[in-house]
């Protein structure tokens, strides 16, 4: 019988790689995908900032958002008070096809919780939130918080690619 700990890892990678070939119908890569996230909820920022924020290098940034405009998901528009500055914006296109990712993410998550009773769901929800719970006792979490963990537990970068 295959360990609980197993099965964990088997899901969350069939998950995930079931998530990137969604991705890919878009013509998205996951750290593209990122970038619409955040512009949507952040609105314009520039290059900079968003390189910033996703974790990622000026020019990797780019790179990335030169592909994204060419396929009509971002705008660079002037900022109002520095003209010096680009602000990168999410377009209508961009934010039907992060509309469309998240139907196809709740449809995966259909899939996923098929023949699984909603008393069966909580049950597991409430298991996942204890394992969680356990794990962040390691002393190594201690005075993180879950994006900190989440940065510091991110697989090693590889050499730079464009996003």
């Amino acid at each position: 019988m295959e360990s609980g700990f197993m099965l964990i890892q088997q899901v969350a990678h069939l998950a995930k790689y079931q998530t990137l070939k969604e991705m890919e119908s878009c013509g998205l890569k996951p750290n593209q995908a990122g970038i619409l996230v955040v512009l949507r909820s952040e609105g314009g920022l520039s290059q900079k900032e968003l390189a910033k924020r996703m974790g990622v290098t000026p020019p990797s940034m780019t790179a990335a958002l030169k592909k994204m405009e060419k396929q009509g998901y971002v705008l660079r528009e002037q900022d109002e008070k520095d003209q010096r500055i680009t602000r990168i914006r999410i377009s209508d296109q961009g934010i039907e096809c992060l509309n469309g990712l998240q139907h196809m993410m709740r449809n995966l998550e259909k899939r996923l919780y098929e023949g699984i009773s909603a008393e069966e769901r909580q049950e597991m929800k409430e298991t996942l939130l204890k394992m969680r719970e356990n794990v962040l006792r390691y002393k190594e979490f201690q005075g993180m918080d879950m994006c900190e963990i989440m940065e510091k537990t991110r697989p090693p970068k590889m050499p730079e690619k464009s996003i």
